[in-house]
């Protein structure tokens, strides 16, 4: 049997943020590009951190797409949804789609993004138990909003509390569930995440941490969520009703591809600051891959990885050196910037907290370099704080012991 290959200089795989950045770094660079972009979802690409203002509402459905399919068409960017990548022959650069179709390329971009990690937990397959990544999960949430009186989000970092959030808005009981000692353990140091515990509760949401899941329980359907007793005497294990069960627990790379093509592993692809993989002529950007042994999993360094990869790819020079991981909330109705390092834990680290109202500011100084800050509440701050950490600002002729946390403020350009 003849099998037809279609050619195409430059294969993406992956309809992400990550993905389409590759596709369009490269019709900058070369606007004659043959470009081919395969997604397994059967929309276009979309703006998957939006998923949770679409479940609040503040977003119709139209508002998603990153671009409409008359941008693909006028970009030359041929676009494959509803399909994905059985095979991927690197010898001889082929790889095979589910349906028989076969494209052979000179430049493979893999952004093929992640998928939600769901623990062991006993009852995880219960009918209403359900992880949020693709627009497709965020529709059948929204199908089932008539139905749970009680939601419980397993998981208080970002996604889980936006998903709580966005939930909420619609009259439906949440609780929120973190295993750690305070919400947002990855991004907020103790004080700021009380704060923020504060205002959450404020909007009717429960919140309990640190929180032991120990099953979910239901006859055929979920019921409810078992929890560990923190101590037999004053707290003992409960059972929290529940009809709807959202878990987010984090993401892992999707490596299946990658392993397919040949190419190195760890937790995810492994990338230079070209965004080349162990084969130069395969690439890897957004959530799939690994750079300086992080895993970023986050929109703003998903998009700079793709852009480089693209340029690269398309034959000028690119790099990528790395992001300070930087989170912004966005459903909860309260202003939340959490970039760099927040907590002390190195000779020489100095923190200058201060809270007051519903606002914390909390900046940390690295041997008299900015690293990282908490700011909850509105700050005025982020973009000034994101530029002195980004230029690695000194203020070490300025931090006296008896310097005030206002005085810093007042020497943030």
């Amino acid at each position: 049997m003849t099998i037809l290959v279609t050619n195409t200089n430059f294969l993406i795989v992956g309809g992400g943020i990550a993905g389409v950045s590759a596709a369009e770094a490269i019709h900058k660079v070369d606007p004659d590009a043959d470009i081919t972009l395969i997604s397994d979802e059967p929309s276009l690409p979309y703006f998957r951190m939006s998923l949770t203002r679409y479940l609040a509402g503040e977003v119709a459905r139209d508002q998603l797409d990153l671009h409409k399919q008359g941008w693909y068409l006028e970009n030359h960017i041929n676009i494959v949804v509803g399909v994905h990548v059985s095979d991927i022959d690197s010898h001889q650069k082929l790889v095979t789609l589910n349906d028989g179709r076969v494209f052979q390329y000179d430049k493979l971009i893999l952004a093929n993004g992640a998928r939600p990690f769901v623990p062991p937990i006993a009852g995880k397959d219960l009918e209403g138990v359900m992880t949020l990544r693709s627009l497709e999960d965020a529709e059948r949430i929204i199908r089932l909003y008539d139905h749970p009186a009680n939601v419980v989000c397993i998981g208080g970092g970002l996604l889980g509390l936006e998903i709580a959030g966005a939930i909420a808005r619609h009259g439906l009981r949440v609780t929120v569930l973190e295993a750690l000692d305070w919400l947002l353990p990855r991004q907020l140091g103790r004080e700021a995440a009380e704060l923020l515990r504060q205002h959450i509760e404020s909007m009717g949401i429960s919140v309990v941490v640190p929180a032991k899941v120990t099953a979910l329980v239901g006859g055929g359907k979920v019921e409810g969520v078992e929890l560990a007793a923190q101590s037999p005497e004053t707290n003992p294990a409960v059972c929290i009703p529940a009809e709807l069960v959202l878990i987010s627990a984090g993401v892992r790379p999707n490596l299946d591809l990658a392993k397919l093509a040949g190419i190195e592993v760890n937790r995810g692809v492994i990338v230079n600051e070209h965004m080349q993989t162990s084969d130069p002529d395969i690439y890897a950007a957004g959530d799939v891959c690994e750079f300086h042994g992080i895993s970023y999993g986050l929109w703003v360094p998903a998009k700079k990885q793709g852009e480089v990869a693209g340029r690269h790819a398309a034959g000028l020079p690119a790099d990528f050196a790395g992001d300070p991981p930087s989170a912004k909330l966005k459903v909860l109705g309260i202003d939340l910037f959490s970039i760099g390092q927040f907590t002390p834990t190195e000779e020489g680290d100095r923190l200058l907290a201060a809270r007051k109202d519903d606002t914390y500011v909390g900046l940390l100084f690295r041997n008299g370099v900015l690293v990282g800050a908490n700011l909850l509440g509105e700050t005025g701050l982020d973009s000034r704080v994101k530029k002195a950490i980004d230029l690695k600002t000194n203020f070490s002729s300025v931090l006296t012991d008896s310097v005030t946390l206002e005085e810093i403020v007042a020497h943030l350009s």
